[in-house]
């Protein structure tokens, strides 16, 4: 039987990404956040208005999208309740908020030179995605959000978990451990539950390049 309910969050779980910007003075800012999700080279990105990362990714179009595994989540929890917003806007305040301006140090995590874009990579996550901003717009009921369209121009990924040689290696689902988010507490992933007859299809195989997803 299903109740029909009214959560205070609506939050089934994505993967944690933590987003790099650059701020007015050049300063590095990190974001942790997790409404995320990928078509093709496009990613959406869902993000508090209120926030400082909101207000560069407006300015300066540019971004890197760093991936933590389940390793990291320590450091991910570390920038927790931080801002790079000074002043702290009231509201944030109100919930515990505080600002800082080293989101690196804070979670002492190391900065590394993107390729494409300004803001700097975070070395410790086995994933990086350099983008631009192609759009953005206010989103959302009762919340204060903007979500900005993001094309991916450079993706860095770990070696260990690739496979494949050639020119299109992929990544391999059952060594990549993604950080998940779910009602903001973290989970990881568990072992494959099923075969998945999409994954065994032509069209994966058309887009890895003959791969396949395992």
């Amino acid at each position: 039987m299903h109740r029909t309910i009214d959560p205070t969050i609506l939050y089934f779980g994505t993967p944690v990404a933590l987003i790099s910007s650059l701020n007015q003075d050049g300063s590095p800012n990190i974001a942790p956040m997790s409404s995320a999700w990928w078509l093709g080279w496009s990613c959406m990105l869902g993000l508090g208005s209120m926030g400082k990362t909101s207000d560069n990714l407006i300015r300066t179009r540019e971004c890197v999208i760093n991936l933590p595994s389940e390793k990291e989540v320590t450091h991910v929890d570390r920038l927790a309740l931080t801002t790079g917003k000074n002043p702290v806007p009231e509201k944030k305040l109100s919930w515990g908020y505080r600002y800082e301006l080293e989101k690196f140090e804070v979670a002492t995590l190391s900065p590394m030179p993107s390729l494409d874009v300004k803001p700097p990579r975070i070395a410790e996550c086995p994933v990086q995605m350099e983008g631009v901003v192609k759009d953005w717009r206010p989103f959302g009921k009762n919340v204060s959000a903007n979500v900005f369209e993001v094309h991916i121009v450079k993706l860095h990924v770990e070696e260990s978990l690739l496979e494949g040689m050639g020119p299109r290696p992929h990544i391999d689902p059952e060594k990549w451990r993604p950080l998940i988010m779910s009602f903001c507490r973290f989970f990881g992933i568990g072992g494959e539950v099923h075969p998945s007859r999409l994954a065994e299809s032509d069209f994966v195989k058309l887009v890895t390049g003959g791969n396949g997803s395992r």
